[in-house]
């Protein structure tokens, strides 16, 4: 039984995590798009859902993208709950 939650929780957590890359993904294709002064969280948002903490800079020609989002925790506190993807873009 132990095992068969934790497989299951950390099926949750790549699944999560896998999501959170895309998001991260999505908020540095939008500010590219826009030219690096749009706010991209919409575009973070609309591929995971609320939640989602999402940092955006810029350092000349990089958009660089951290996106934070929580996965709920395991029953025993194995597994970490908050993920992080990120991602660069470049402006040109």
């Amino acid at each position: 039984m132990v095992v068969a939650l934790l497989l299951l929780s950390l099926t949750r957590l790549v699944g999560v995590s896998i999501g959170c890359q895309d998001a991260a993904s999505a908020a540095a294709r939008a500010a590219v798009a826009a030219g690096g002064g749009a706010d991209s969280s919409a575009a973070a948002r609309n591929a995971v859902g609320d939640g989602i903490a999402l940092n955006v800079s810029t350092a000349g020609q990089r958009v660089n993208v951290v996106a934070r989002c929580p996965v709920l925790p395991d029953p025993r506190g194995v597994l970490p709950t908050v993920v992080e993807g990120r991602a660069v873009g470049i402006l040109t």
